[in-house]
């Protein structure tokens, strides 16, 4: 910290007009090298991309073989406390596709009552070769 201080009073006088350049560079010469000041702490991480979810986007489109003529374009944006109840009014074609996909929407929303990162959590696409029905689900946090 000494040092410090005498290059700061070299300066003072530099500034003051007692001393000229010349001088100063001699005497913060004699004083050694740059002053070693405390290295600054590394930046923090940028934040990672998590937060209170706040909606739950549900996505469905199925479609069944041409004799059923059965199509399906489901688009749910739901508050996450509303979603609990927006899971009942999933068609049971997308309920058991779930289920047979492994995934538990139940368990799914109370996990979303921490902090969740945005972006897709399912995305399924069931092609029945053969039978012509075709299903894509996808569940993500916004």
């Amino acid at each position: 910290m000494a040092q410090l201080d005498d290059r700061k009073k070299i300066l003072d006088l530099l500034e003051s007009g007692r001393i000229n350049a010349d001088q100063a560079s001699d005497l913060l010469r004699a004083l050694g090298g740059p002053p070693r000041e405390p290295a600054a702490p590394p930046p923090p991480p940028p934040p990672a991309r998590t937060g209170t979810a706040r909606l739950l986007r549900i996505s469905i489109d199925a479609t069944g073989d041409e004799d059923d003529r059965q199509n399906a374009k489901i688009r749910v944006n739901v508050p996450l406390g509303l979603a609990k109840f927006a899971a009942r009014f999933l068609p049971a074609e997308a309920k058991s596709e779930l289920d047979a996909q492994g995934v538990e929407l139940t368990e799914l929303i109370n996990a979303l009552s921490t902090e969740t990162p945005e972006g897709r959590l399912v995305d399924i696409d069931v092609d029945e070769e053969g039978k012509g029905k075709k299903a894509k689900i996808v569940i993500e946090v916004v």
